[in-house]
């Protein structure tokens, strides 16, 4: 709760503090947060916010190293994100799939195009760890849910280095970005596993609009807002009618589910926190973002602390859920 409140006290400062004293003074606390997020869920706060930050590549509320790779360039770029700036550390050659497109099936050659988390590092001297992959390799979760719910196969797509016997048999990867080992070293001394998203494009570099940005945002605190009180309309409205949940559930039965459980009207705690939002390559020829964030979730019935991911699409002027895990 009390996180909730210092949520609710900054969001409504927009309006000035007389009116902040008023909404308490007046209703009470349920109110003063009922105020927050009317205005968390406005784009135009957000668009306000975003304006003071560099947002190329997403919105991020924690430190990021970003990993962008242009496949047609044959490059990769080394971002670090901190206290809302960007700064490019990096730019590299990088060794791909030799087939051109995005991954779809194992043994393909096709290096795949989205927005990977870095999972764990493998380096020299662990065992299984091959010296034909360089001194070290950064692990990516391919295929992730978007990549599941498109029965793409295939794994171990990493960052990686060269052979340190110095001879390759093949001058393209297998599907895995490869650059210098040298650079290599200098991104492990530089970059927190745990901070890293690997960004993957075709052709070009994507990057974010700061409109789509806040307009997902606002989604977000909608979703939220729209569970905590049980508004199972405005909650549903908020998905695609082809959504789909990352364990294959349709959009039919999710909605069965929600109704059983939204009937329940139990109180909620919902709680985000470390959220970032993406722009997401992809080959469906659609405009993607991925919000992912820690969720912190408290009812009589049901209790859960995990990351949250959503996929939104947008679809005509407005951003709706496509996929959640």
């Amino acid at each position: 709760m009390k996180r909730a409140l210092l949520c609710a006290f900054a969001a409504v400062l927009a309006f000035g503090s007389d009116d902040l004293a008023d909404i308490y003074r007046v209703k009470g606390a349920d109110a003063l947060e009922a105020k927050a997020n009317e205005v968390l869920s406005d784009p135009s706060y957000w668009f306000d916010r975003l304006n003071k930050m560099d947002t190329r590549f997403g919105y991020y509320e924690s430190p990021k190293h970003l990993f962008i790779v242009d496949k047609a360039a044959r490059k990769m770029f080394f971002y670090d994100y901190d206290k809302n700036v960007l700064t490019k550390a990096g730019e590299y050659d990088a060794t791909m799939g030799d087939a051109v497109g995005d991954k779809y099936k194992e043994g393909d050659n096709k290096t795949p195009v989205g927005v990977y988390d870095v999972t764990k590092k493998l380096k020299q001297g662990e065992k299984l760890f091959d010296k034909y992959y360089g001194p070290l390799a950064y692990v990516t979760n391919y295929p992730n849910a978007l990549d599941r719910s498109l029965n793409k196969t295939g794994h171990g797509i990493w960052v990686h280095g060269f052979p340190l016997n110095g001879s390759r048999d093949n001058p393209n990867t297998k599907g895995c970005v490869a650059i210098d080992n040298e650079d290599l070293t200098f991104l492990d001394a530089r970059a927190d596993v745990a901070k890293i998203s690997v960004m993957i494009n075709e052709d070009g570099v994507l990057e974010a609009d700061k409109k789509d940005l806040a307009a997902v945002l606002a989604l977000l605190y909608k979703w939220r807002w729209t569970w905590k009180m049980n508004d199972l309309d405005e909650y549903l409205a908020l998905y695609a009618k082809d959504f789909v949940r990352f364990d294959g559930v349709s959009r039919q039965e999710f909605d069965r589910i929600k109704r059983q459980i939204f009937g329940k009207g139990e109180r909620k705690r919902i709680e985000f926190s470390d959220i970032k939002v993406e722009p997401y390559p992809n080959s469906l020829n659609k405009l993607i973002y991925k919000a992912s964030f820690w969720q912190d979730y408290e009812a009589v019935t049901h209790r859960s602390n995990r990351v949250k991911e959503l996929y939104l699409r947008k679809s005509g002027d407005r951003f709706e859920i496509m996929l959640e895990r």
